[in-house]
């Protein structure tokens, strides 16, 4: 049977962090571990998690973010998978069975993912195991966008260490650039239901837009033409397509600024005609299946 270590990175999460690892201590698959990474809290997160959870493995580091505090949990973690929780969310009781059973009749896939609802979102129950709908996510498909919520995945510890765990250099898509590498090495098999709460607490590492938008160009950079793995052809196509959707959302956040300057880095690196075509056969597709998603999510 594998080993599970839950691997929860914390800043100042005492308001949440009991809530999350007791929705790991409660699964019907049982964990191994939690190793939980104080990342330079002053609001006595790890005295706390110490205090009350005592079978829970507690390390301290200098804040330096929840990346850097993920891979020194997997460091220390003992397991064969690593099952990553943010301080804010909440596991479904069946999350890491329902995982592991599919992984069962896959042996050879190494990463697994599944869907999530926002904590004022009502979770459907959970079907029988055997009925969850579930599908391939692929390197092609993980590097048109960030499919993944944190909370969800479990990821075999070799694949960690295989592509050096989280580049904390990559400020704002560290998440992103780790399940694109490790999807190279493997498929993510994901299940379509949601296993996750997620809670996004004021206290919780949150993302600027514009700091996402340029670290994901520093991140797609390394996989075009000459040497990255995507030819220059489709490498134009996918950056008009990062750079029309994140215009939109700056246009939705009314930050002229940014949509114009996303607009323009896409037609120096693109055109204006692959532009409009991206917008018309991809992107207006793409707006109209998230507004039919379920779950709330």
């Amino acid at each position: 049977m594998p080993r599970i270590s839950v691997i929860v990175p914390a800043y100042n999460a005492k308001d949440t962090i009991l809530a999350a690892l007791r929705s790991t201590l409660t699964q019907t698959r049982p964990v191994d571990e939690v190793v939980v990474v104080d990342d330079g809290s002053q609001d006595g997160t790890a005295e706390l998690v110490e205090r009350e959870m005592p079978e829970v493995k507690v390390v301290r580091q200098a804040n330096a973010g929840p990346s850097a505090a993920r891979n020194t949990a997997a460091e220390a973690a003992q397991g064969d998978w690593l099952a990553f929780l943010d301080a804010d969310d909440l596991w479904l009781p069946q999350k890491l069975e329902a995982q592991l059973a599919a992984l069962e009749h896959q042996p050879e896939i190494g990463m697994c993912s599944s869907d999530w609802v926002r904590h004022e979102v009502k979770a459907p129950p959970v079907p029988p195991l055997a009925e969850l709908p579930q599908r391939h996510i692929t390197f092609g498909d993980i590097v048109r966008l960030n499919r993944f919520q944190t909370s969800t995945v479990l990821v075999r510890k070799d694949l960690w260490r295989a592509v050096g765990g989280f580049r904390t250099a990559i400020d704002g898509t560290e998440d992103w650039d780790f399940w694109m590498r490790v999807a190279r090495l493997t498929d993510d098999l994901h299940l379509a239901w949601p296993l996750v709460v997620y809670r996004d607490e004021g206290t919780s590492y949150s993302k600027n837009s514009r700091r996402v938008y340029d670290a994901m160009h520093r991140m797609l950079a390394e996989l075009g033409p000459p040497d990255g793995p995507i030819p220059r052809g489709e490498f134009r196509r996918l950056i008009a397509w990062h750079d029309v959707r994140f215009a939109y959302a700056f246009w939705r956040q009314g930050r002229k600024g940014d949509m114009q300057a996303a607009l323009q880095h896409g037609r120096t690196i693109a055109s204006n005609a692959l532009l409009a075509d991206v917008a018309a056969r991809e992107f207006l597709p793409y707006l109209w299946r998230r507004s039919r998603r379920p779950f709330g999510r």
